[in-house]
């Protein structure tokens, strides 16, 4: 049976968790803290010093030292368990509701973010845990399903490849459709079902719709995966089809029939699964297919922000023009931001140049809700064969220093970041989370 409850023992479970994964959530939400953990550090740090000394009675000297800090250690876990139990009786208390926030951002779909309490936190991520187990969704490798395209595309047998998403596909999942499929697991505990019905119930309040799942709050993924479930199934078992891959709500599929197969349209095939009693709807301006069984000739196609040419048994990726137009955005970022802060603080504005500009050619791990998964130039691009885009990079790059670092040493120093380096040598840099959101914070 599963322990599902959202109790003072499985929240700290959870905060061992996210600790290993570098968040430091003892400092974010719990600052009553912070005297005890300072002895223990002071502690530590006398035990250090008897150590490298070793003085004549350092052995009596360092009995005391354990013995102190075994006992801070001990009232530090008595008073983060106090804590963790008060957290825990908030949220199971009757009047308990998980506050979000709307967040519009230009140009993009809004965001619904969590009101940063440590209640929201540890009920969200307890919901998680409690749902993955519950359901076994899991969202698909990126950079796998690329790598698995590519293969497929390089034979020159006849095929038929449709390549589409869904149109505004968070927006329209339908709540009654939804709770349908989440009444039917009866593993998944009634409090659960509570929190989750509370979650859609403000994203109605906030949105103003009547069907949708929210952007931002961690579940929402895990929901997603579960609805597309029924329809996954469905395309997989449609005759003649040899691929099939979907990254959220980007699909691509393709079919390889026989020579006596009767004509079909494919792409009506996947319109009646879809949006058959589902009310999703396929998105007509990314919908594209490739009939390699009549036709043949040279093609491209954009998928998972990889451009790939194919269709003459040479399959190559390029970057896509808004990946490129993504990375050169956030380099006019980090210079703006440089000019604005070095007229306050010019060293701390050097700073976070250096980092940001460490950080976008080189790679590095994700902490907290991303399972520490490795991204950067290379991680997230792994699957790149044509180089000439990370040269364009690198060039756009070097103009920018050229022309808005006035400081000669600083110019030298930046100019040994490059994206092609990164790529090819798989530059590895470590951030602490406090820093990634200082970096990430010029690029929202």
């Amino acid at each position: 049976m599963l322990n599902q409850s959202f109790s003072a023992e499985n929240f700290r479970r959870i905060f061992d968790l996210e600790n290993r994964k570098g968040v430091f959530l003892e400092g974010k939400y719990f600052p009553q803290l912070k005297d005890i953990t300072e002895k223990i550090k002071d502690c530590n740090k006398n035990i250090k010093r008897e150590k490298k000394e070793k003085v004549s009675n350092g052995n009596d000297e360092l009995k005391k030292l354990y013995e102190e800090r075994k006992l801070l250690k001990k009232e530090k876990e008595r008073q983060l368990n106090k804590e963790l139990q008060n957290i825990s009786e908030n949220i199971v208390a009757k009047e308990f509701r998980i506050e979000m926030i709307k967040k519009d951002i230009a140009n993009s779909k809004s965001l619904y973010l969590a009101k940063d309490t440590p209640e929201n936190y540890f009920a969200i991520k307890q919901l998680q845990i409690n749902f993955s187990r519950s359901f076994i969704v899991k969202q698909s490798n990126r950079s796998q399903i690329i790598s698995q395209v590519k293969i497929l595309l390089d034979d020159k047998l006849p095929k038929f490849i449709l390549r589409t998403d869904i149109d505004d596909f968070y927006e329209n999942i339908p709540h009654e459709r939804l709770f349908h499929l989440i009444s039917n697991n009866h593993i998944l505990s009634p409090f659960s079902r509570k929190l989750l019905g509370q979650i859609l119930h403000k994203y109605r309040e906030l949105s103003g719709n009547s069907k949708g799942i929210p952007r931002g709050v961690g579940i929402s993924a895990n929901l997603a995966e579960l609805y597309m479930r029924d329809i996954d199934s469905k395309i997989v078992s449609l005759f003649g089809l040899i691929y099939y891959a979907r990254y959220v709500d980007d699909i691509i599929i393709i079919f390889a029939p026989t020579l006596d197969s009767p004509s079909r349209k494919y792409l009506d095939d996947i319109k009646n699964i879809v949006e058959f009693n589902n009310e999703l709807k396929l998105n007509a301006t990314k919908t594209k297919s490739f009939d390699l069984i009549n036709t043949k000739g040279s093609y491209e196609l954009e998928y998972l922000g990889y451009k790939i040419s194919f269709g003459n048994g040479h399959t190559k990726t390029r970057l896509t023009n808004k990946k490129m137009q993504k990375y050169r955005g956030r380099l006019d970022a980090t210079f703006k931001s440089y000019s604005i802060l070095s007229r306050i603080n010019e060293k701390e504005a050097r700073k976070y140049l250096v980092k940001r500009l460490r950080y976008l050619t080189g790679n590095t791990r994700l902490k907290g809700n991303k399972k520490n998964i490795l991204i950067g130039i290379y991680y997230s691009n792994s699957q790149l064969t044509e180089k000439n885009d990370l040269f364009d990079l690198d060039k756009y790059l070097e103009n920018k220093i050229k022309n808005e670092i006035k400081i000669f040493q600083l110019q030298q120093r930046l100019r040994k970041y490059s994206f092609m380096d990164g790529f090819n040598n798989k530059h590895f840099s470590p951030f602490k989370t406090e820093e990634l959101k200082e970096i990430l914070k010029s690029w929202d």
